[in-house]
């Protein structure tokens, strides 16, 4: 059988994609668009990961419970490290089925939030936003962790996996994981052909095993169009956020894996503060989160779904993407801790009920989301009228 070869023209230039394992899934998974970013033209936009592209909330917990289910472990808990931002809630979603089918796991994620005495901190080389670093393990995340035997490094999309590999030498520098003898790099696509993957595991730690788990695998090339000149917005947000710093209380953000989070075979509550905005049940619905609170506004959804309402899921994002492509559209709210900067979301299905969640005790923020979304809305119907 011939491995499937495909041309995916963007604004940006030409990608040309050899596709190696479940090619045909290639349309459910993702698409593709162009970034405003000089370091990199290119950009796959996941169908299923509730980013970019609006999502069933009952789709993106299938492709967390196939991914867990695909992860052997070693042992019988795990410690689960989703990228930020994009991969925070992949990474909840896919600890969360495995806390279900083992003993128990913990949820960790990177960070671009300030936070006291960083335990590490790693650099992205092609993202806009290129430095990210960890909150320290707490209370019985911290103790859970010190058992498991099982490492568990989730992103969206693997390219060349530098960063991951920085990430991984950093967390098995530290005490708290001397007993870790498994690496899984967990992502729902792949593009690391044989000679990238030797090279990454070049740059992994040697002294443990090493697991790779994909829904998806290819290789790409890319011919950049000379005459797509990208430069970041003025406004982009590139900086660490210190919106957590003037809080007193544990804010939700705070609760979902900032710190670590145990996982378990139960279901934990979700709080009223999220379940108790008034609902047009009867409407269709777009759940919105905001930057890294991705996990329990996608619960939320999750929740209402399988109450039988119409409701797809997404977050908004600090990342600059170019109208065109697959990106319909874009809105606007002021970044978290600098409201002189924007971030944006992508593709909204204006035709729905928007609920939005800052997750960081900044309601206006969700609030300004909300009315993006239906200013818009209005204008397209203006247009249509």
């Amino acid at each position: 059988m011939s491995t499937p070869r495909l041309i995916k023209d963007i604004q940006a230039g030409r990608l040309t994609l050899t596709l190696t394992e479940n090619g045909h899934r290639l349309d459910e998974l993702i698409a593709f668009a162009s970034r405003l970013n000089p370091r990199r033209g290119y950009l796959f936009v996941s169908r299923v990961l509730g980013k970019h592209i609006p999502v069933r909330p009952s789709k993106m917990d299938a492709i967390h419970a196939e991914l867990a289910q695909a992860i052997q472990l070693r042992g019988n808990t795990a410690y689960v490290v989703g990228m930020a931002e994009t991969a925070v809630g992949l990474g909840a979603g896919v600890a969360r089925h495995l806390g279900k089918l083992h003993e128990h796991s913990v949820f960790h994620h990177t960070t671009r939030f300030l936070v006291l005495d960083p335990w590490l901190r790693i650099r992205e080389a092609h993202s806009h936003a290129d430095t990210m670093h960890m909150a320290r393990l707490e209370g019985d995340a911290l103790q859970a962790v010190k058992t498991t035997e099982d490492l568990v490094l989730v992103d969206d999309e693997i390219s060349t996996g530098r960063t991951l590999a920085q990430l991984a030498h950093a967390l098995m520098g530290q005490p708290e994981l001397s007993r870790v003898k498994r690496l899984h790099i967990v992502s729902i696509v792949s593009w690391l052909d044989e000679a990238a993957r030797a090279e990454l595991l070049s740059l992994l730690p040697s002294n443990i095993e090493i697991n790779f788990v994909q829904l998806m695998a290819g290789t790409f090339s890319f011919a950049a169009d000379p005459e797509y000149q990208a430069t970041l917005p003025d406004n982009v947000d590139v900086d660490f956020c210190d919106a957590l710093s003037a809080q007193s209380a544990p804010l939700p953000l705070e609760r979902q894996g900032l710190y670590g989070l145990l996982l378990g075979s139960y279901e934990a509550l979700l709080e009223d503060e999220f379940l108790s905005r008034n609902l047009q049940v009867n409407k269709p619905h777009v759940v919105y989160g905001m930057g890294e609170f991705l996990d329990t506004p996608f619960r939320v959804a999750l929740a209402l779904e399988r109450s039988g309402m119409d409701v797809l899921f997404q977050s908004s994002t600090r990342s600059p993407i170019a109208l065109g492509d697959e990106v319909a559209n874009r809105l606007e709210h002021p970044a978290p801790g600098d409201s002189n900067k924007t971030h944006f979301l992508y593709n909204a299905p204006l035709e729905r009920v928007p609920l939005a969640f800052d997750g960081i005790g900044l309601p206006h923020l969700s609030q300004a989301l909300e009315t993006a979304h239906r200013l818009q809305a209005n204008d397209k119907q203006e247009q249509v009228a």
